[in-house]
């Protein structure tokens, strides 16, 4: 199948868990996994910079090269198998495909031969590489063995001098920059005992190796503002991975924050709605209230750091957005709260209606009158939904405002709004609760803790919140959710066999989903809006969601009146 570049993209972020990296090359997903584990395990580029730094100047570099490719597959082979069992159920067949394609060749370098008899042995035929090759194919096949970043230079550095001829004078040690001690923590082959290293320098924070996380995700994981230093050290490998369901929950809480609801409450809740496709999810909601641990510390300094980038765009162009806030707020009041409508009814006192005395007459009915009577103000609750995928990283201080500002036009009218963002980590679905129904107006700025990472799936997430909506009493219910139009969450690529129950969600699959969940929404009366904060190319993927319930915000300028334009449509087709 041939893969598009952003679904390429895709499933290097899965694997390699660094959404700052992008992907250049080829290949389908099978090869992009391999490439991604290997940028993984040797991050910062660590591993291309050593060999063009010792292979750039021979002639033979490009063999050179090879060995290297071929030794860092066998490195980082069982680690990547071990946490991608939908990859490894595709090794056979790839591998099969890629000496086949080899075989057959009338011709083939050095370099093609290595991938050939490579490819032989890992679909167990035997291989032929003749008095040369065979020596050095099986020392290749030992990478396997090697447990650390800095004993693969070492043994690949033997492995150059004694199969190619090298010019004596090129280094053949990691520079300096490509050695920094916090990185090169060794991937045990044991559960490694706990040990305290920084990972930001200047030693500002340090986890124990025992706690070291991975944050799987169809997308990204960790998404982090220029520190990939320190989402590549998170990542480092570890070849006995196979959590627990409380180890698991515990990388959550590291990365999102403690419970701030009920276990039993979110059992019974999942037991409602992880249904279908959504089997085997896991709920976890909370208000970012982090343990005070060194590692869930990193995190919540993440967090932080994206707010401070957050309120520092706000502040600069503080005078529109107050504006904007003003005029949607007013928007708001005389289209939806000032639509009190008057009717004349029948009563038995007030101002007679000549036209109906016959009735007092014939039926002895006394209400002949007629009473102006003003119909109660429809009462509202709205929820305000964001995308906390890796796919917004780009734009995560936009989202945020824009969600910021309908809730502050919203609450200034002193209506229920309830602000929540949602993502995906492991079989867990992310909801952080930004502000509640009830909460002062001041909780608002709590919107500018919204910080991207992870996958996204957009229907079990519209589950939750039509379920969990009708707690606050209202007429009317409005949902407005700020997303990409991009569900995808890839758990056969992203997940560690343990969890390879959970049914992947993506593609057209994904879309039609969320689609049902909006359509049912509507169809118990609540008002669906979206704000599409995607790309071009995801327009129809967000039409096919929310039909015609959707605004494009390209310019803040005319965010209060677009937004309260189709605010004002979605709820008065419920009235």
């Amino acid at each position: 199948m041939n893969l598009s570049e952003k679904r390429r993209q895709n499933i290097y972020w899965t694997v390699g868990g660094n959404y700052q990296r992008r992907y250049h090359g080829e290949g389908n997903g099978f090869a992009v996994a391999e490439r991604a584990m290997i940028d993984r395990a040797f991050p910062k580029n660590r591993l291309s910079n050593f060999v063009s730094t010792n292979a750039e100047k021979v002639s033979n570099g490009k063999d050179m090269r090879t060995v290297a490719t071929v030794l860092a597959l066998q490195y980082t082979r069982e680690a990547l198998y071990r946490e991608r069992p939908g990859v490894a159920s595709r090794a056979f067949d790839e591998y099969k495909k890629r000496f086949k394609k080899l075989e057959f060749q009338n011709k083939r370098d050095i370099s093609e031969e290595i991938y050939m008899q490579y490819a032989a042995y890992r679909i167990g035929k035997p291989m032929s590489a003749g008095t040369f090759l065979e020596p050095l194919m099986r020392k290749l096949i030992k990478g396997e063995e090697i447990k650390s970043e800095s004993e693969f230079y070492r043994y690949l550095q033997k492995l150059w001098r004694e199969h190619f001829h090298v010019n004596p004078t090129l280094t053949f040690e990691v520079e300096e920059k490509m050695s920094e001690p916090e990185e090169t923590q060794e991937p045990p082959k044991e559960p490694p005992k706990k040990k305290r290293r920084c990972i930001v320098e200047g030693g500002q924070a340090c986890v124990e190796d025992s706690e070291t996380e991975i944050i799987e995700s169809a997308e990204f994981s960790g998404v982090i503002r220029d520190t990939s230093k320190v989402v590549e050290s998170d990542a480092s490998i570890s070849r006995t991975r196979n959590d627990s369901e409380t180890r698991t929950l515990s990388r959550v809480r590291k990365h999102f924050g403690v419970e701030s609801e009920s276990p039993g409450k979110i059992r019974r809740l999942e037991s409602k709605i992880a249904t279908g496709i959504h089997k085997g999810m896991r709920l976890h909601v909370t208000k970012g209230n982090f343990k005070g641990d060194m590692g869930s510390r990193f995190f919540e300094d993440q967090v932080l750091a994206q707010r401070k980038e957050t309120e520092e765009i706000y502040e600069k162009d503080s005078h529109i957005y107050e504006r904007s806030i003003f005029e949607l707020r007013e928007i708001i009041r005389k289209n939806l709260l000032d639509d009190s409508s008057e009717a004349a009814v029948r009563a038995a006192n007030g101002a007679i209606d000549t036209s109906l005395l016959w009735r007092h007459v014939v039926l002895n009915d006394d209400r002949i009158f007629k009473k102006t009577h003003f119909e109660e103000e429809t009462s509202f609750a709205v929820d305000i939904l964001l995308d906390m995928s890796g796919s917004q990283q780009d734009r995560q201080e936009s989202v945020a405002i824009q969600g910021y500002l309908i809730a502050e036009a919203l609450t200034a009218l002193r209506i229920p709004t309830r602000v929540m963002g949602f993502c995906n980590l492991f079989n867990y679905q992310i909801i952080r609760v930004f502000r509640d129904y009830r909460d002062e107006r001041k909780q608002n700025r709590e919107i500018f803790n919204y910080k991207a990472s992870g996958s996204n799936r957009d229907g079990f997430a519209l589950r939750y919140v039509f379920e969990t909506m009708e707690e606050m009493e209202a007429d009317t219910h409005v949902l407005i959710v700020l997303s990409d139009g991009m569900p995808n969450d890839l758990l056969s690529v992203g997940f560690d066999s343990g969890h390879s129950d959970v049914a992947d969600y993506e593609g057209e699959e994904a879309v039609y989903d969320a689609a049902a969940e909006v359509l049912q929404g509507k169809l118990k009366q609540k008002a669906v809006l979206g704000v599409f904060t995607g790309d071009d190319e995801e327009l129809d993927q967000e039409r096919l969601i929310f039909g015609t319930d959707f605004v494009r915000i390209k310019d803040l300028n005319r965010f209060s009146v677009v937004v309260g334009k189709y605010l004002k449509s979605v709820v008065d087709r419920l009235q």
